[in-house]
């Protein structure tokens, strides 16, 4: 039975108490402990999980693998490197074989393990494996694979997962082929990743996915307009998709700071509307009181940057000529939120050159404005889609 105070014990701040709780869990090969430590892995410090991941490795011995492997039979992400760096600790031709043996016939929270190891000892036997895990639906298997083919430099299953989000008509299909890219990364899968996923209705998770396994310095290269459509992507989601503990990791201020750079238009709207989502989450304390003190103090570095920039909306006009497109969206979604009342005949003279996705966003936009009666019968009557045609019929 696990021990009331483990948890209390193994992270406790006496190193010798911690160790000690370390120890027991590994000579009593108590697959208990390990898996309240997994569970309880979202409530411990990250400077605290590598502490105890860093004495586990110094305190297992050779003998102590057989625990090790029990252990490996719960995956736990926030612990995955005291599995592995257990194995690397004492890697040999024998334990590779040991782990090639369960990444064939283990279950698939072994194989991600094994995975990750094989990042590491890149013995070519695990290829054929690497490639067929690669299209599990246990996502941090595919993603260990994933990574792992990246080390090896092969391009195989890359290149059939491009053929995927080209081809196939499944979202669900291509999202999990964008998952695999973003884990597989460099250049050439972060370019495809950004020429292809803006047409994607999961776009706002797939750049979530982007910036998980892609630095900031490995996007900031990228044409200006695939920057502000990640960046734009990535505050849609805020904060009901994308949680806000990620601005630190994701590295908004940097973005900004470059999105600010170039001087356009269609800069300055992305920025607009950053500004105003920020400006609630700084605000509201609905939004800030479960962030850790780091994260609040760049929550607050952000929000005090983008007040300070002259974003004026000189030439938001010629944003409006860019029909059906992202730069569009974000005009008209400039317009609704600073309530700019003079561009309401502007939108309802362009509603002619518009697909009926975008008479329906500009509609609404119109009725945000208290202008819906400037939509014209004639749209309305040329519309297709009858859920598009009742939602507009239903703004005027």
């Amino acid at each position: 039975m696990t021990d009331k105070n483990f948890i209390k014990n193994i992270t406790s701040k006496d190193i010798n108490l911690s160790q000690s709780t370390i120890l027991n869990m590994i000579k009593t090969s108590s697959i208990e402990d390990f898996e309240e430590l997994c569970q309880k892995g979202d409530f411990i410090f990250p400077f605290l999980k590598e502490k105890i991941i860093n004495n586990f490795v110094k305190l297992v011995n050779k003998e102590d693998l057989k625990t090790v492997f029990e252990f490996s039979k719960i995956y736990c992400l926030d612990f995955e490197d005291l599995i592995v760096k257990s194995w690397l600790k004492f890697a040999s031709e024998d334990l590779t074989d040991e782990i090639l043996d369960i990444f064939e016939n283990g279950t698939d929270e072994q194989k991600t393990y094994c995975a990750k190891y094989f990042q590491h000892i890149q013995d070519t036997l695990c290829l054929e494996y690497l490639k067929k895990y690669a299209l599990s639906d246990f996502e941090p298997l595919k993603i260990n694979c994933a990574q792992a083919l990246a080390k090896f430099g092969d391009t195989q299953v890359s290149e059939e997962m491009k053929n995927v989000i080209l081809n196939s008509t499944d979202d669900f299909e291509k999202n999990s082929a964008y998952l695999f890219l973003s884990a597989y990364g460099g250049d050439d899968s972060v370019h495809f990743i950004a020429k292809n996923a803006f047409n994607n209705p999961f776009k706002v998770q797939i750049i979530s996915n982007l910036l998980d396994f892609n630095s900031f310095d490995s996007l900031k290269n990228l044409e200006q307009d695939k920057i502000i459509q990640i960046f734009s992507s990535l505050i849609e989601g805020y904060p009901e998709d994308i949680s806000l503990d990620t601005i630190s990791f994701y590295r908004v201020l940097d973005f900004i700071k470059l999105i600010n750079s170039y001087n356009t238009q269609y800069a300055k709207n992305s920025l607009i509307l950053a500004r105003e989502k920020f400006k609630e989450f700084f605000e509201n304390d609905i939004y800030s009181y479960d962030l850790d003190k780091e994260t609040k103090e760049d929550l607050k570095e952000i929000y005090g940057f983008l007040k300070s920039l002259n974003l004026d909306t000189e030439k938001l006009n010629e944003e409006l000529k860019e029909y059906n497109s992202q730069r569009y969206e974000l005009a008209i979604n400039v317009i609704k939120e600073l309530n700019l009342k003079n561009y309401a005949d502007i939108l309802a003279n362009g509603l002619n050159f518009l697909n009926e996705e975008f008479i329906a966003k500009t509609s609404l936009v119109l009725k945000e404005l208290n202008a819906g009666n400037l939509i014209p019968a004639d749209i309305i009557n040329k519309i297709q889609n009858e859920n598009i045609k009742a939602l507009v019929e239903s703004l005027v």
